[in-house]
């Protein structure tokens, strides 16, 4: 398919997206079942939930299903293009492996009981281990046992500890991350060039950029860690100049650092859009990046990977709908949670 033919394609799929009304009518929802039955009866998530039983259906089957459409879009708009739209599928069912891996640690280290509900068959059979077995790990040597023969039994094992527990969680996700980029960006150099490899660099550096800046917070408030361990903590990506950097590592508080980051290119931009935590900048810039690219960008590799991350948002927004719902949570917290989605 022609570049022009695969940003057609992608558009006219983003035109599918949850309009205003759509969010807005999920919001006067007071059940997940009836999310559910709007989800289904009015929005292109009826695709997935066709089969379903929309009054008994559990919260996470159903974030499931809608984690399936996404892969399922993915993988349909990937096909088109044997750039880097082939690689694109890798990785967001990496960021899917990695969100799961992350989970399990969490849940064994805070001794949580294990999750017994059954994975989703279509999610299952496109990872590469068994989400079973990561999910009902309940030590961190079964976690390995889980992952082994992937690539992320060797990134897991230096987190072993003597006695088979797992040390450094921080430590942990951060390998992770570093292992999902990493492959990204040699994806970037190797099937990318000129204007189109630039625009890449573009969206995953200012990703990386926004990350670094909320990790130093994030450690500065709730951790007593040296510079060079907050150092070794972030990414080696991104375009912040490596002296503001060091400014924001060697700052005595949260708010110096933040007071060094308003003063870069991206702190700028980045400052102007509403937030609660520094975390929500990288979907608040990612989002409007992304929607522009859509609209404006000639790059199919471009287009297609936007296209994924509005989806993405739009999926953490469910989600967030969903479980808010769940769990009886006030209609004006929800909205605060629809990030970057703007109310009235």
């Amino acid at each position: 398919m022609s570049n022009t033919a695969i940003v057609s394609k992608a558009r006219a799929m983003y035109g599918r997206r949850l309009t205003q009304s759509d969010w807005e009518a999920l919001l006067a929802c007071s059940s997940v079942a009836e999310a559910a039955a709007y989800l289904k009866s009015s929005t292109a998530y009826g695709s997935v939930l066709n089969g379903i039983n929309e009054s008994s259906i559990h919260r996470g089957e159903l974030e499931d299903l809608l984690h399936q459409r996404l892969m399922q879009e993915t993988l349909r708009l990937s096909r088109y293009d044997l750039g880097i739209g082939e690689h694109t599928a890798n990785y967001l069912l990496g960021q899917i492996e990695v969100d799961q891996i992350l989970h399990a640690a969490i849940r064994i280290n805070s001794h949580q009981e294990t999750d017994l509900t059954p994975p989703n068959p279509y999610l299952n059979s496109h990872t590469r281990f068994d989400q079973r077995l990561v999910d009902q790990a309940a030590t961190f040597e079964q976690l390995l046992e889980a992952v082994q023969g992937t690539h992320y039994y060797k990134v897991l094992l230096p987190f072993r500890t003597a006695e088979g527990g797992m040390q450094n969680y921080t430590g942990l996700e951060h390998a992770l991350l570093m292992d999902l980029y990493t492959q990204l960006y040699k994806v970037i150099g190797k099937e990318s060039h000129g204007t189109e490899r630039n625009a890449l660099h573009e969206m995953f550096d200012d990703m990386a950029d926004l990350q670094n800046y909320a990790r130093i917070i994030r450690l500065k408030s709730y951790y007593h860690v040296t510079d060079s361990q907050l150092r070794a903590c972030l990414l080696p990506f991104g375009k912040l100049p490596k002296a503001k950097l060091e400014q924001m590592i060697a700052a005595d508080t949260p708010a110096q650092a933040t007071a060094v980051m308003a003063t870069t290119r991206l702190g700028k931009r980045a400052f102007q859009l509403p937030y609660d935590l520094p975390g929500d900048l990288v979907l608040q810039v990612r989002y409007r990046e992304c929607h522009r690219n859509i609209f404006f960008s000639s790059e199919s590799s471009v287009v297609m990977l936007s296209y994924i991350f509005l989806m993405q948002t739009e999926l953490n927004g469910l989600i967030n709908l969903i479980e808010g719902l769940r769990y009886g949570v006030s209609k004006a917290e929800i909205k605060r949670l629809l990030n970057p989605y703007e109310f009235g």
